[in-house]
């Protein structure tokens, strides 16, 4: 049996960044254990049942027992760094692996949990090292291809994670966990919006595979950006839509949609999208800038003279200059008003 665990994506700032999403099988060895007594098989045996209810607690001692009284028994080894991962014991996890592969150097999950292993606590290179061996020995592993393509992507192979991640949907084409880390992976690689078309194919594939999945805001999220860069608005709003379903409070995603529905020319329903966008984040300079140049622009110039003041407090917004000066010319259009009887 195998399941696959994904850290989820971090929502940052309007840009995405990604945390890697590492794919752990939960998949034990049951290899015969070495007969030098029949209750040494049956503590095995005992000890493996409890792994597979995902009873760890409870099959460590025994893990224990088999490999003190039988050193030399690789898939033991194993097993008892699979099950001290799922306790969290990861310093006797990556030993109890090590010492796996020191008497198989073929074991084929003892490389990928020492790859996973390795990937979780940001050792890249060697999580690539013995991934690789897992892929060698099994070329028929979409798990350790996927976790494979998250390390070359965390070190910036980017090329080699992609066919990486490839390889692991040709062998699997309903993968959904490997379509969510493709398109992150080929977005991040694309050097302008004209690359965007199979980038798009490959997210919008990802969330039919699992509309549910704990990256699924995100996938959106990227779709509606890249919609909006490629000047296709309305396919934006759709998106921006459907990642605020998924993830009521993205901010990010109703700046995306208002900025898409003056693209469609539609002023007062991007001013209602920058306002809900607001009211998820305070301070948003992006937004509040955009909000009064739209007020600016419909002469509703006391409101935009509050909006561009918003932006300007912003301290984390790169236009707070030009939303100051925006302010400070608009006061003073509003005093010469004022004066003239206006």
């Amino acid at each position: 049996m195998r399941a696959w665990v994904s850290i989820a994506f971090i929502l940052a700032t309007v840009s995405l960044s990604a945390s890697l999403a590492v794919s752990q099988t939960t998949e034990s060895l049951t290899s015969t254990v070495p007969q030098s007594t029949e209750s040494l098989a049956e503590v095995y045996e005992t000890a493996m049942g409890h792994v597979e209810k995902g009873e760890h607690q409870e099959a460590l001692p025994l893990l224990r027992m088999v490999v003190a009284d039988s050193a030399d028994f690789a898939a033991a080894h194993y097993n008892l760094g699979f099950v001290y991962e799922r306790l969290g014991t990861l310093d006797s996890a990556g030993l109890a692996y090590r010492s796996a592969l020191s008497l198989d150097s073929t074991l084929v999950m003892a490389h990928y949990g020492l790859g996973t292993l390795s990937l979780r606590t940001g050792n890249r290179e060697v999580a690539i090292l013995h991934l690789r061996k897992a892929t060698g020995y099994d070329p028929s592993f979409a798990d350790a291809y996927l976790n494979l393509g998250n390390a070359l992507a965390a070190t910036e192979d980017l090329d080699g994670a992609i066919v990486s991640l490839r390889k692991a949907i040709d062998l699997r084409n309903d993968y959904a966990d490997a379509y969510y880390q493709l398109g992150a992976t080929m977005y991040r690689k694309a050097g302008s919006a004209s690359e965007y078309g199979e980038v798009i194919d490959v997210y919008k594939k990802a969330v039919e595979l699992d509309p549910q999945h704990v990256n699924a805001s995100v996938a959106h999220f990227y779709l509606a950006k890249m919609y909006l860069d490629t000047q296709q608005y309305a396919e934006a709003v759709a998106s921006a839509d459907n990642a605020v379903k998924v993830k009521p409070d993205l901010a990010q995603a109703l700046f995306i949609k208002g900025k898409a529905l003056e693209g469609l020319d539609n002023t007062p329903e991007a001013i209602e999208a920058y306002k809900k966008a607001i009211e998820k984040k305070t301070p948003y300079g992006s937004a509040h800038y955009a909000l009064a140049r739209l007020y600016q622009k419909s002469e509703q110039y006391e409101l935009a003279l509050q909006e561009y003041k918003a932006a300007a407090d912003d301290e984390t917004f790169s236009g707070a200059d030009n939303a100051l000066k925006a302010a400070s010319s608009i006061e003073s259009y509003l005093k010469k008003k004022a004066a003239s009887g206006g």
